[in-house]
């Protein structure tokens, strides 16, 4: 099938970045025939990337004992130190994870759980965190509550009010997410921290989607715990990800799986979770390089305000509410848009949508089903065009006829 070309444009979104040779489609592995949109899910890596990490797998497979064996912890630490600094953390309190969804389960385990605590999270909640957290209700007979965040929403006072209530005794922990998941909402999580550390209540940010999305800085955030994905916005290999913790916490937190370091602290046990390819985690530091030699605020920005562009745009060709205001105020790099009204009965389940989406008009997006609404969620990346948004305003015009 050819590739897609683009369509004459309604209106002006933000211009590609400069130099045009670092942010051509082509650097990217994706099918060029495939309108992508879906960076949110897995993100994905330049062939510069992918090819330093194939130079560390060689480099292992030629020499195991040596490089994992001898070696790991020296190997991880310049990459430590670079993602502590890309995120604002002190690289002692940083440990390496598969995904964020590992990282909220190593925090979570490192609390000596009481019958009587309660657990307070939105209803916004990522799915995989939700069964995590009533798995822990389930076994340590906590009481799990998730507070509705209606959509629309207003303003972020609208979710500091929502949730005040609960900031008290006895709830133990207040789990966040920084960017929502399935509605994409960026979410007010300063004011909630201060309130919580006024309260003596633990924190757990899920910053999933934030690292390369959002300029962060967590020592000054303040958060108990907090862990992010790399491969998704910050273009590391998969598998990427990292829980940070705070030194009030830092000595009773250890990674999920137990080894010969337990108990030697959380650099020691982070580093060496048994035997396992350390090629990803090595590799995080140069991916941040790669994409930062576009300058990493500029990046944000683009990715910011080519969402905002193509979120706005499609709410008005559709015709449909917004859930979040059209400022952007309350967006990082994706956005969730409600499809129009005689498509959202169409299709039994999302998935059937997402498919035929992709069969009959080659855009790959996700479809969500939340609060009785359907969703697709857009995401705004570096090789990302505008014309690429018009496209699906298109496809789902096509879909509701």
């Amino acid at each position: 099938m050819p590739s897609p070309s683009p369509p004459q444009r309604r209106s002006d979104p933000p211009e590609p970045l400069e130099p045009a040779d670092l942010v051509d489609p082509a650097r990217w592995h994706l099918d060029p025939g495939i309108v992508f949109l879906n960076h949110g899910s897995f993100g994905a890596r330049t062939r510069e990337v992918l090819d330093r990490q194939d130079v560390w797998r060689r480099r292992m497979e030629r020499q195991p004992i040596e490089m994992i064996g001898r070696r790991v912890r020296e190997l991880l630490a310049p990459s430590k130190e670079r993602v502590a600094s890309f995120v604002g953390a002190d690289p002692d309190g940083l440990g390496f994870v598969t995904n964020a969804t590992e990282g909220v389960n190593a925090a979570l385990r490192s609390v000596s759980w009481r019958p009587d605590d309660r657990v307070v999270a939105t209803d916004h909640v990522y799915h995989a965190v939700r069964q995590t957290l009533r798995r822990l209700a389930a076994e340590c007979g906590v009481e799990y509550v998730e507070v509705p965040l209606p959509l629309p929403m207003r303003s972020s006072e609208d979710v500091v009010a929502a949730l005040g209530p609960l900031l008290e005794a006895p709830t133990r922990l207040l789990v966040i997410d920084h960017v929502t998941s399935p509605t994409a909402v960026r979410l007010p999580i300063e004011p909630l921290l201060e309130r919580c550390r006024d309260a003596g209540i633990e924190t757990l940010v899920d910053g999933a989607h934030a690292p390369g999305m959002l300029d962060l800085d967590l020592e000054e955030l303040g958060a108990d715990h907090y862990t992010g994905n790399l491969h998704k916005w910050a273009g590391a290999p998969l598998g990427t990800a990292f829980l940070w913790s705070s030194p009030a916490v830092r000595d009773r937190v250890h990674p999920n799986v137990t080894s010969h370091f337990y108990g030697e602290g959380f650099a020691r046990e982070f580093d060496w979770q048994g035997t396992r390819d350390p090629s990803a985690w090595i590799t995080a530091a140069e991916a941040i390089d790669d994409l930062g030699r576009l300058g990493w605020d500029r990046v944000r920005k683009h990715n910011h305000d080519l969402c905002r562009w193509a979120h706005a745009m499609l709410v008005e060709r559709w015709g449909v509410e917004a859930m979040t205001p059209l400022d952007g105020s309350m967006l990082g790099s994706i956005a969730s848009i409600e499809v129009p009204g005689p498509l959202a009965t169409r299709h039994a389940r999302p998935e059937a949508m997402q498919a035929e989406l992709l069969a009959r008009h080659r855009i790959e997006i996700p479809v969500i089903d939340w609060g009785g609404r359907r969703f697709v969620r857009i995401s705004a990346m570096v090789p990302n065009r505008g014309w690429q948004y018009e496209r699906l305003a298109e496809a789902i015009e096509d879909l509701a006829t």
